[in-house]
């Protein structure tokens, strides 16, 4: 919703001291309206006006509507059209001026509302797209007074909501201040058309007035102290304003900070000091310099020239830190001796400059505030993205995020170390009340934490078993799952797997079964062969035993064998023993110890310094900076051919003939991204080499000759990551199943989805690229 963000700009300044008339100003209005004992002393328009808001309120007691509701009053605007039933009036008494003088008759403007036959509150509205206001009016009824507060609850109620939706949007937007001149909003001219300081101009209570007076229409503005005394109070209680004085508030803005902690607009009330300083300034300069001269005090006019000419707020960190120049400025113009002369002129400046003064000290008390409430903010930043990330990473990844609270607080660029301590603290309790973890304690004392969303458990240590059999990282993050697992189930959380349908999460304990059980058997024949060498063992005991038996055979006698078989079992055993397989670390060790290998470094790596081994260490080199081009080439592809924002889940499931499409479709992008790709001119070429890389590094299923089909893709494409995932797996099975089902009299489709949701569930690990060495 767009609203008039009552912007002082628009507003009529012709009698500026009418805006200085707020609820401290005069009298707290009674509650009570009476019915006029000087009817005869009312003009005729003040007392048609009357007759109407009678009439108007019997109309509404005939319709037998007791509750007081805004809607039901007559407003300002209405009464040009009201009074033209009233023929004794004439003309002139229809006239906006006629109807502005009834209006502060009966309102009593002129006594301050001590003898009022007539109540006025405005409500706001929706116009369109806009806020707008309407001026409600009420009047006595059958007793001899009327209760004001139900109608003035009433009609404040009514404005709650656009209320609300005004103090967000002006904390939003901020204010349009004038950059080089700020305190131009301050400024106005007076009744003798001289520029004057007006200090409360800067108030919500101004900001707000200006959208009330519209509400007037083309009638002159008439103060509305108690809907100003109402909006403060509200905007209090909401936190959504701050006092400065009783009668000037301020707008609590939300803080637009970037990344490095630095402000990319200035805070509100960082915005008013420099308003009023440079308000005050323009005033000073103008009204104390006459004075000044007329008194001949040479020596303030010389300091105070001295400091006008100085440059101030030359840089944004000077405007955030203005604290010192309005203490130099304020030492100046506190102590300036007013001279005593004929008429007030000298009294109204003092009167002034010491209201602005009194606004702008307050105002630098306040702005301490500000970087706390910018610590505030930047927390909030950090924990939303920090949360954000967590489901996100488990669901894309089907892994553990790893979080180190202390460098997430860090980078965001808060001030202090107690309250980075304190963010610390907060954002631990905030990830764990949502989220599961496990702390892994670091050499230095530090801990880093692996998070989890739970509610996809089951696949997350899924992907972690298949990968951890060939990855350290993701092995020691199945330990950690496990162990979160384990917590998890024991009682059951209730939101654990709770993001997995339940067939899916019991494939996937299956097959982490069934790996489990694989690796439990790869570890016990590994512990074997690095115990025995079975072969070599059993082939020297049989060429052993082949020995004595020949033997046995020439000397014609049994003992060979009798001895012989013996021998060639104890001799095949340490046959298995010697010729075992070696550790990477026995390996390791042997050639440290042998001395014999000075060309080979750690871990046994070449140094390659012979001609032969220097030119294989270039084609590898070569290779590997292919290899590296291929893969930023498609990782900027990779985002624009495989959507991660999708509608539906084949959106990520390609053919040849969808792949080039989606790449000349997204090409300039692509070419955005990747810097080689930018200065190639032609476009087929550049769409070619990045298919070629996508086509390296995506994973391909090709469909066999007697399923295919003649209208259906026979390769499909798939992410490599999405082809890791569990979770996209089973959502892609899902859909084949779908098809199969609305075909299911069709064979062929049968067959043909059939052996997709097989390739896809089971046999999805043949598909996955492997790494190049």
């Amino acid at each position: 919703m767009s609203e008039d963000n009552f912007d002082l700009s628009d507003t009529d300044v012709e009698n500026p001291s009418a805006k200085e008339e707020t609820s401290s100003d005069r009298p707290s209005a009674q509650s009570y309206i009476f019915l006029s004992d000087s009817v005869g002393s009312l003009t005729p328009t003040a007392r048609c006006i009357l007759d109407e808001l009678k009439d108007w309120h019997k109309r509404l007691e005939k319709h037998g509507s007791k509750e007081k509701h805004a809607s039901y009053l007559l407003t300002v605007d209405k009464l040009p059209e009201a009074l033209g039933k009233y023929t004794n009036l004439g003309t002139q008494g229809r006239t906006e001026n006629s109807i502005y003088h009834a209006l502060r008759q009966i309102l009593d403007i002129d006594h301050r509302g001590q003898n009022r036959a007539a109540y006025a509150y405005p409500y706001l509205i929706r116009n369109g797209s806009k806020i707008a206001s309407k001026i409600a009016l009420v009047a006595p009824q059958n007793e001899n007074k009327t209760d004001t507060q139900p109608y003035r609850q009433a009609c404040f109620r009514f404005s709650q909501d656009l209320i609300k939706v005004l103090l967000d949007n002006r904390a939003k937007k901020g204010r349009n201040w004038d950059e080089e001149n700020p305190g131009s909003l301050l400024l106005q001219k007076n009744k003798e058309g001289n520029t004057w300081l007006y200090p409360k101009l800067g108030s919500l209570e101004a900001e707000i007035s200006s959208l009330v007076r519209k509400g007037f229409g083309n009638l002159p503005y008439i103060p509305m102290p108690d809907f100003l005394q109402d909006f403060t109070e509200f905007a209090r209680e909401q936190n959504l304003a701050l006092p400065i004085l009783a009668d000037y508030h301020i707008v609590i803005d939300e803080l637009n900070i970037l990344p490095d902690g630095s402000f990319k607009r200035l805070p509100e009330v960082v915005n008013q000091i420099l308003a009023h300083m440079n308000g005050l300034e323009h005033f000073t300069k103008d009204q104390l310099t006459k004075l000044a001269k007329d008194a001949k005090y040479e020596s303030f006019l010389a300091t105070f020239s001295d400091y006008l000419s100085k440059p101030k707020f030359s840089s944004l960190e000077s405007k955030m830190n203005p604290e010192e120049e309005v203490k130099k400025f304020l030492s100046i113009i506190e102590n300036f001796p007013y001279p005593m002369e004929k008429g007030n002129r000298s009294l109204s400046v003092k009167e002034t400059i010491e209201l602005s003064v009194k606004i702008l000290k307050r105002l630098s008390e306040e702005k301490g505030s500000v970087l706390n409430r910018k610590d505030d903010s930047i927390y909030g930043t950090v924990k939303n993205a920090v949360i954000a990330k967590i489901p996100e990473h488990t669901k894309n990844h089907n892994t553990l995020l790893r979080i180190d609270f202390e460098e997430e607080v860090a980078k965001a660029g808060i001030t202090s170390e107690e309250k980075a301590n304190e963010y610390i603290k907060r954002l631990k309790d905030d990830v764990f009340s949502d989220h599961s973890y496990y702390e892994e304690k670091l050499p230095d004392g530090r801990s880093v934490y692996y998070v989890v969303d739970h509610g996809y458990m089951a696949a997350v240590i899924h992907k972690l078993a298949f990968e951890g059999r060939t990855n350290p990282e993701y092995k020691k993050q199945l330990g950690y799952a496990k162990i979160i697992n384990h917590k998890l189930s024991n009682p059951k959380h209730p939101e654990l797997n709770n993001k997995l349908k339940p067939e899916l999460i019991a494939k996937l304990n299956a097959d982490v079964k069934n790996m489990e059980v694989e690796e439990l058997e790869k570890e016990r024949s590994n512990e074997i062969r690095s115990r025995f060498n079975v072969v070599p063992g059993i082939l020297t005991f049989v060429v052993s035993t082949l020995i004595f038996i020949t033997g046995a055979y020439y000397l014609r006698s049994a003992m060979p064998i009798f001895f012989g078989v013996p021998f060639s079992v104890v001799l095949g055993f340490m046959a298995a023993i010697y010729f075992r397989e070696k550790s990477t670390e026995e390996i390791r060790e042997d050639i440290k110890n042998s001395g014999k290998f000075s060309g080979i470094g750690d871990w046994g790596k070449p140094t390659y310094q012979s001609s032969s081994s220097s030119s294989s260490y270039e084609d590898e080199t070569e290779n590997s900076k292919k290899d590296e081009k291929l893969s930023n080439i498609y990782k900027a592809a990779d985002n624009f051919v495989f959507p991660k924002r999708f509608n539906k889940i084949t959106d990520k499931v390609l053919d040849p003939k969808s792949l080039r499409s989606r790449i000349y479709e997204n090409l300039d992008n692509i070419k955005r991204n990747n810097m080689t790709l930018g200065k190639e001119k032609d476009n087929d070429k550049v769409a070619s080499t990045v298919e070629y890389a996508v086509l390296q590094s995506v994973s391909t299923v090709v469909i066999p000759d007697d399923v295919a089909i003649r209208d259906l893709p026979n390769t499909i494409l798939i992410n490599r990551n999405d082809m890791k995932s569990a979770l996209f797996r089973g959502q892609l099975a899902d859909h084949y199943r779908e098809e199969m089902n609305k075909k299911k009299f069709d064979k062929k489709l049968v067959k043909y989805y059939t052996y997709l949701i097989n390739t896809i569930e089971m046999e999805y690990y043949k598909y996955l690229p492997k790494k190049r060495v």
